[in-house]
């Protein structure tokens, strides 16, 4: 047995260690999960923004230089149509301020993109275009060789940079479109991977949910077979205690009879026979010691019928409830000086054997406890039959107590209560400190209550 408790202790403790890491792997993956999840998403948020980013500045990088060329183009066909020297000085300011603008759009398409070698080859017709308008003034003479220095000087670097310009745009859009498909494989490949892990995450829980319900319900099962025998060894024990104390009332009235039937009426002879001798007797020395030993023998009756009282009276058995309990409630006041009221209504001349010994060991006990510790001026006993059962209340006006737990007389109260369930009855206490307290039982229909049933008991 001590091997098999080891054994099932230590198979429960392996199970619960199981269960208990099975759940830290699902919640470790969990977290995983979400901060995998939301470093996927920081991360292609990320790049999202870069390469809008990228795309945007080279775009505007761009179209600011074909801004640029075009404005140029326009100042220097302005300035040939209607040359004049006080314009001259204006028309270079214009085209210096161009080419300063055209300097960091340069540089930043040479950080930025991908084409080095297209970005050299745009700044050096750029350059040229710029220093070939600020020759315009001089070439302006005539219209023949204004157009040749236009044909020769200007249109070929304009014409270059803008083809240069326009295939940047396009590998700027290629780039964009390269950079989002290259994205959206990059996000499929990691949502993939979340999912994948959210389904491990997914079949772990599943697995402990369906460990664990198998657990809990063996646990039920375990818990119902459980209660089930605490239940059945409940009625056997109150089946046992019941048993053991109608095997006490049997040895108590026994015992109560014996002592009444055989040492008192042994005594009382004795006692006769010593007054008969002490009359015959005048003057001798042999009477004083008999006349000890008759108030010895006498001492000697009073103390068994006293005894043969308190496991028995054989009022109880001969003359019913009612002179029992009053008897009880006298013998009461004579011990303690305390008054002891006894008050009976419709009390039936002939009650149950099982009902009378109920009444009385409660009674018995409830002025057993109200003698030691309540330090009452006053009690009470009342008896009342009605057609619903028999009531018996025990009150007193002493010290009480808060909780009957509490109380020296505990282990009194939990018997009164075994007495009271054996016949279906009800055992209440109402008590407060200073207050007194009250001992209420009530047995249901006492002119059919039956002796309990028997459990076989060897003793």
């Amino acid at each position: 047995m001590f091997f098999d408790l080891r054994q099932n202790e230590s198979m429960a403790r392996g199970k619960r260690s199981a269960l208990g890491t099975g759940f830290g792997v699902i919640t470790a993956l969990l977290v995983l999960s979400t901060a995998l999840a939301y470093q996927i998403q920081e991360s292609f948020s990320q790049r999202s923004v870069a390469i809008h980013r990228h795309y945007v500045q080279e775009q505007e990088a761009v179209t600011s230089l074909r801004r640029l060329l075009y404005a140029g183009g326009i100042t220097v066909r302005d300035y040939l149509l209607n040359p004049s020297v006080h314009k001259q000085e204006a028309y270079r300011s214009e085209i210096q301020q161009f080419r300063q603008s055209s300097i960091p759009l340069i540089e930043q398409l040479k950080k930025s993109s991908p084409h080095p070698k297209a970005v050299e080859e745009l700044d050096r017709n750029i350059d040229d275009l710029w220093r070939a308008l600020q020759t315009a003034p001089d070439q302006a003479r005539d219209s023949l060789g204004t157009y040749a220095f236009v044909q020769r000087e200007i249109a070929p670097p304009r014409t270059k940079a803008g083809q240069i310009l326009q295939e940047l745009e396009t590998e700027n859009h290629h780039a964009l479109t390269a950079s989002e498909e290259e994205f959206s494989v990059s996000r499929s490949s990691a949502a993939n991977k979340l999912l994948w892990l959210l389904a491990l995450s997914l079949l772990g829980a599943v697995g402990i949910a369906w460990f664990t319900l198998q657990y809990s319900d063996g646990l039920e099962r375990q818990a119902a077979v459980r209660f089930e025998e605490v239940l059945q060894a409940k009625v056997e024990l109150e089946h046992l205690s019941n048993r053991l104390m109608e095997i006490q009332e049997e040895e108590r009235t026994r015992l109560s009879r014996e002592l009444h039937d055989e040492i008192v009426q042994n005594v009382a002879v004795l006692k006769i026979e010593i007054t008969q001798a002490l009359s015959t007797l005048q003057n001798n020395p042999a009477k004083e010691p008999l006349t000890r030993a008759r108030e010895l023998a006498d001492r000697t009756v009073r103390t068994v019928r006293n005894i043969s009282l308190l496991l028995r009276p054989s009022l109880l058995d001969d003359l019913g409830l009612g002179p029992a309990l009053q008897w009880q409630t006298d013998d009461f006041t004579r011990r303690t000086g305390v008054p002891c009221e006894y008050i009976e209504e419709n009390l039936g001349a002939t009650l149950p054997d099982a009902v009378n010994t109920c009444v009385y060991r409660v009674a018995q006990e409830a002025l057993r406890n109200c003698e030691k510790h309540s330090h009452a001026q006053n009690v009470s006993v009342r008896v009342r039959q009605t057609a619903s059962g028999l009531t018996v209340e025990v009150e007193d006006d002493g010290v009480g107590f808060r909780n009957e737990r509490r109380s020296p007389a505990s282990l009194g109260v939990l018997g009164m209560r075994e007495r009271a369930a054996a016949l279906g009855g009800e055992l209440d206490i109402e008590s407060a400190n200073e207050k007194g307290t009250r001992v209420r039982l009530w047995l249901p229909n006492v002119e059919s209550a039956q002796r309990p049933a028997n459990l076989e008991v060897h003793v």
